[in-house]
């Protein structure tokens, strides 16, 4: 593996920013517009925040008023503890950081501190993949991750993401432990607003989950079913790591339910793959 590249070799130099007087509501629609799961705050091109996707579904969770996203300022769920790097900063470097700090995502700026790129999980990702032979997914997979069940809600959903600080959820069918779907916060960012029933009830405007019509007052009965992606991609344990970065840059999705005779063992995700690119540090 060349860990001796930089981060300019896998950085992103397009960045998706916005300002932090700028709302929820345009930092969701930047999100969704780009496929992206992070938008960074700059003032005079220099970044002061950034919001993720896990910002958002956190900050609605917590959120005890009765706003709405668009009525939320960018300043009030930003994250101002910026990670930053120099260009010239090794890969191997950058994953160790992120892996440490838990974090996905690394801002590049040049000397004055302007922005200048990000290294994002997924840049180090589809980077790995060109990696065979280092490591089998099993050897760093996660086991036991956090499962629901097609009938429990999408409050439960969000609760669970919000106390585990991850970023997917795996519905699994009764009894057999087979996965049959998997929630993201990506699902959850698009449904931000079904995180503010008393909002959504006082406006009284019908919702389109899934492609269904959802009525307010049927807010607090949706369940995962309602919202998870049925067809998924899973991987085996005994499969070579950077299959699995293959497959998650190739589908753009963050994990892959691993299995052992079709039954959930674990899963892998890009934090896994970032751990293993440090490993090697």
């Amino acid at each position: 593996m060349t860990n001796v590249e930089s981060a300019e070799k896998v950085m992103t130099k397009k960045v998706i920013t916005c300002t932090s007087t700028d709302t929820l509501l345009q930092v969701q629609q930047l999100m969704v517009n780009n496929n992206i799961s992070r938008v960074v705050i700059v003032d005079e091109n220099k970044p002061v925040g950034i919001i993720t996707r896990r910002d958002v579904i956190n900050f609605l969770v917590a959120d005890k008023s009765k706003r709405g996203i668009e009525e939320i300022k960018a300043e009030e769920v930003m994250t101002k503890k910026l990670i930053t790097a120099k260009r010239k900063t090794p890969i191997s470097n950058i994953a160790e950081t992120m892996a440490k700090k838990d974090i996905s995502s690394v801002i590049i700026v040049d000397g004055k501190g302007k922005l200048g790129g990000i290294v994002t999980k997924s840049d180090i990702t589809a980077w790995y993949g060109a990696v065979k032979g280092a490591y089998k997914v099993q050897e760093f997979m996660t086991a036991k991750p956090v499962t629901v069940k097609p009938s429990q809600s999408v409050f439960l959903v969000a609760s669970l993401m919000a106390e585990h600080a991850i970023s997917r959820v795996i519905v699994v069918a009764d009894k057999e432990n087979k996965p049959a779907g998997i929630i993201t916060e990506a699902d959850m960012t698009m449904m931000s607003k079904l995180l503010k029933p008393a909002k959504v009830l006082k406006e009284g405007k019908p919702l389109v989950v899934r492609g269904a019509i959802a009525l307010p007052k049927s807010v607090h009965l949706l369940t995962a079913r309602d919202i998870m992606t049925s067809d998924l991609l899973t991987i085996r344990k005994s499969a070579d790591l950077a299959d699995a970065a293959e497959l998650m840059t190739k589908h753009k999705i963050s994990g892959l339910p691993v299995t052992d005779k079709g039954k959930l063992v674990g899963i892998i995700t890009k934090s896994d793959i970032i751990r293993a690119v440090a490993h090697e540090k």
